[in-house]
C-alpha cells in the first residue's frame, strides 16, 4: 500500500513540474516572440492597409478587372483585403479573380473560398505586396444563410519587430443581426484563444492582428460593439464613414479594427465616397461599395 501511495505521489509531483514548466515556457515564449514595447517617436513602424469588397459576382455586374486592379494600385496599400472575390465561375466567365487581380498588380495574393458558387468558388482574398507566409481558412456559423468564411494570413512587412497577422471576413447581410453576432464572437474566440492554432500561428494572441472587412454592421451596431471587447476601431475625426452603396453611400458597412494589443496611431484614413474622382478613379463605376483605406503608425506593441 505505501509503495502505491508513492507511486501515486510521484505521479503527481511529476505533472505538477510538467505543467509547471510548461506554463512557464508558454508565458516565455510569448514574451520573447512579441515583446510589449513603445517606439521611439522617428522610429514607429508604418503600415497601410485597405478593405474594397469589389462585388465580383453581383447579380449581372461585369467585372471590369483591369479598372479593379488600376483602383486597388491607386490606393498603394502594402496589403488590401477584398470581399465578393469569384473564382473560376460561370457567372464570372470562369475567371480565377485573385490571381488575376494579383498579377496585374504586380502583389501577392491568397484565395478563401467560403462557398461553392456557380460551378467555381466565392470568397475573399488577401493581396500582399510582400509574401504571405501562410493562411487559413475558417468557416464562420452562418446559419440557414449564406455560408461567410475568415482568412487569417501570416505576413511579415520590414520594420516590424514581428509577423502582422491579418484577417479577413465578409459576414452575413440579413437584417436580423444574430448570425453576424455569432461571426464576430468566432472571431474574438480566435483572439481568446480559444481555438488550438499554437502550432499554425505561434504566439497569435499575442500579435501584431489587423482585421478588415464588409461587417454588413454599422459601427453603432452591437455586432462591431462586440468586436470592440478585443479590436479598435479605426477612426479619425471629420472622416464620412460611409461605404455603401456606392453611388449615394448612406451605411458603414466596412470597417478596419486593430487588436487592443497594440497602440496605434491613424496618420491617415480614406474613405472616396463623395463621388469625387480619387487617384484617378471615379469609384462608384467599380464596385457597389466604397474602400476603406487607413495608414496606420505602431506606437506601442
Amino acid at each position: 500500500m505505501k509503495k502505491q501511495f508513492f507511486v501515486l505521489g510521484l505521479v503527481g509531483l511529476l505533472a505538477w513540474f510538467s505543467h509547471a514548466y510548461a506554463s512557464q515556457d508558454l508565458v516565455q515564449s510569448q514574451y520573447h516572440s512579441s515583446p510589449n514595447k513603445v517606439y521611439e517617436k522617428d522610429k514607429q513602424p508604418q503600415i497601410t492597409v485597405a478593405n474594397y469588397n469589389i462585388a465580383g459576382g453581383l447579380r449581372k455586374h461585369n467585372v471590369d478587372l483591369d479598372l479593379v486592379a488600376k483602383a486597388i494600385k491607386s490606393m498603394n496599400a502594402d496589403i488590401v483585403t477584398l470581399e465578393e472575390v469569384d473564382q473560376n465561375t460561370t457567372r464570372s466567365n470562369g475567371l480565377d479573380q485573385a490571381k488575376i487581380i494579383a498579377e496585374k498588380t504586380g502583389m501577392y495574393y491568397a484565395f478563401g473560398k467560403a462557398t461553392d458558387m456557380k460551378g467555381g468558388n466565392y470568397g475573399n482574398a488577401i493581396l500582399s505586396k510582400y509574401p504571405i507566409e501562410k493562411t487559413k481558412v475558417f468557416l464562420l456559423p452562418s446559419g440557414d444563410y449564406e455560408q461567410r468564411a475568415l482568412m487569417l494570413s501570416k505576413i511579415n512587412l520590414p520594420g516590424f519587430d514581428s509577423p502582422i497577422y491579418i484577417f479577413n471576413s465578409h459576414f452575413d447581410w440579413h437584417e436580423e443581426d444574430e448570425v453576424r453576432m455569432s461571426q464576430a464572437r468566432f472571431i474574438n474566440s480566435i483572439v481568446f484563444d480559444d481555438l488550438d492554432l499554437d502550432e499554425e500561428f505561434p504566439n497569435l494572441a499575442s500579435g501584431i492582428m489587423i482585421l478588415l472587412g464588409d461587417f454588413n454592421s454599422v459601427k453603432n451596431d452591437r455586432v462591431v460593439k462586440e468586436f470592440e471587447k478585443y479590436w479598435t476601431l479605426v477612426k479619425q475625426e471629420n472622416v464620412d464613414t460611409r461605404t455603401w452603396p456606392a453611388g449615394n453611400p448612406g451605411l458603414d458597412l466596412d470597417h478596419i479594427f486593430t487588436s487592443r494589443n497594440q497602440v496605434w496611431e491613424v496618420e491617415k484614413l480614406i474613405i472616396p465616397n463623395n463621388g469625387e474622382e480619387w487617384n484617378g478613379i471615379k469609384w462608384p463605376l467599380v464596385s457597389d461599395h466604397i474602400p476603406v483605406i487607413a495608414t496606420l503608425k505602431l506606437i506601442e506593441q
